[in-house]
């Protein structure tokens, strides 16, 4: 798909996602050391951003709980994706213009009882929107948007530098105090 066409699919998506009827799941927060099984939505436009949150990961990795990522690029990755973790990666050619996306990883993903969503990013993306819409996480955590309260259980605000790694570290840091 043209990388012109994505903010238009992204605007009219988020549009539809206003028509959802987000789960019925019980949202609540776990302390960290009875979590098990943590989310990763992570918007990446390089190969670097995939980079990261690998520290993130390892470090759950090493608390022995189970991570599962999906990373979303918006446009074309020309380098090869090399990163300590495994992941599902997804595109914006893969999500119809209503928002679906046909994809199994993507559809278990909603469907898993995440104990922890983490939503790494810092910009909109419609398909993150719905995922946390429709997900059965236990607890969503993301990055502060005003009028986008309703998507998480916890919100952290942005640092200054504001980076995908920053943002990553925060959430982690403020759920692991739980």
């Amino acid at each position: 798909m043209n990388q012109l066409l994505y903010p238009i699919k992204n605007y009219l998506v988020s549009r539809k996602n206003r028509k959802i009827r987000p789960s019925t799941s019980k949202h609540y927060t776990l302390p960290y050391e009875e979590a098990q099984h943590f989310g990763i939505l992570l918007l990446i436009e390089n190969a670097e951003d995939a980079k990261q949150i690998a520290p993130i990961v390892e470090k759950l990795q090493k608390d022995k709980k189970k991570v599962e990522v999906i990373l979303f690029q918006t446009k074309k990755i020309k380098e090869e994706l090399q990163v300590p973790y495994r992941f599902f990666l997804v595109n914006s050619e893969q999500m119809d213009w209503n928002g679906n996306m046909d994809v199994v990883a993507v559809q278990k993903f909603i469907s898993t009882e995440f104990d922890y969503l983490f939503c790494i990013s810092n910009q909109h993306v419609a398909l993150f929107e719905r995922i946390l819409l429709l997900s059965k996480a236990k607890c969503r955590v993301g990055a502060h948007i005003i009028g986008k309260e309703f998507l998480y259980e916890w919100m952290v605000f942005r640092e200054e530098e504001n980076t995908l790694a920053s943002l990553a570290k925060n959430i982690l840091a403020s759920v692991s105090t739980i």
